[in-house]
């Protein structure tokens, strides 16, 4: 209910005070809002879950090379997760530059969703393995979870 002031001082004046108090609405509390942007949205100090544990929060690095196209060398990158949807099955890994990168239908893709030129890969999922290939013809396989060679080492 809305009531202008003339009609609550009009009904102050003829005697009607309570009527008046009670027509009278009380003020809204308006106040500024304390919260921000940065407040709102923590996402950027998230931890790269790609980095281990003791690096904490870090920016994310950008490789860029000026001459052409980043060259990613196979050797150096860490196989850190195998993923399997209705469709295809994804292999992902890291690099030492903190480099992400996507095996997905045979083609290797960087953070950006771009395809790396001349490297190209197979997952076998149930051996949990990757291969990825060069365009020289230079393969690195990777595994996931314990190596042969640490099996060997437990056995007394």
């Amino acid at each position: 209910m809305i009531i202008n002031a003339p009609l609550a001082l009009f009904l102050a004046m003829t005697g009607s005070a309570a009527a008046a108090e009670a027509l009278t609405p009380a003020p809204l509390p308006i106040g500024v809002s304390t919260q921000t942007v940065s407040t709102l949205y923590t996402g950027d100090r998230v931890r790269d879950p790609f980095l281990p544990a003791a690096m904490g929060v870090t920016s994310r690095r950008v490789e860029e090379n000026v001459d052409g196209p980043v060259t990613v060398d196979i050797h150096a990158l860490t196989l850190k997760g195998l993923l399997k949807d209705n469709i295809h099955d994804y292999a992902l890994f890291s690099s030492d530059t903190g480099g992400v990168y996507m095996l997905r239908a045979g083609k290797l893709y960087n953070d950006r969703n771009k395809p790396v030129p001349g490297i190209s890969g197979r997952i076998k999922l149930k051996q949990k393995t990757v291969e990825l290939i060069t365009a020289e013809k230079d393969v690195q396989v990777f595994r996931l979870g314990e190596d042969e060679k640490d099996k060997d080492k437990e056995k007394p």
